[in-house]
């Protein structure tokens, strides 16, 4: 990651990206090990922008968030309680929407997690 100036500007190359492997973390309801790696966490808004994989097969239970948050999908299927969706598919979901996602039994998916301000987590 680079960043510049007191405005900042952060990069992340290809090799950067591609590790997402180097950030383990285990999801406080299902205890299955996905990866977390957090791209930009904007310290006034708390606006996050993550890069999630779930291993195959892993779902997210029914759960909702205070704040509205999209998921784009880079690579894999990810299944939620709204459809299913692929690579360079866009799924935005409001403030307070029950959903679960996660992958397919089949293949990881890899996704870009985008909210609007600070993540919460609200199991249902």
């Amino acid at each position: 990651m680079s960043e510049t100036n007191e405005k900042r500007v952060i990069s992340y190359n290809k090799e950067e990206m591609d590790a997402i492997e180097n950030y383990p973390h285990n999801n406080s309801k299902t205890g299955v090990l996905m990866y977390e790696h957090k791209l930009v966490v904007d310290p006034e808004t708390g606006m996050t922008i993550k890069q999630i994989r779930y291993p195959k097969g892993c779902m997210i239970p029914l759960h909702t968030h205070h704040c509205a948050h999209s998921i784009y999908v880079l690579k894999g299927t990810l299944v939620t309680s709204h459809g299913t969706f692929g690579p360079g598919e866009f799924v935005w979901h409001d403030e307070g929407v029950e959903m679960t996602h996660g992958a397919s039994d089949d293949e990881d998916v890899d996704i870009l997690f985008i909210t609007n301000k600070a993540l919460d987590m609200n199991y249902l």
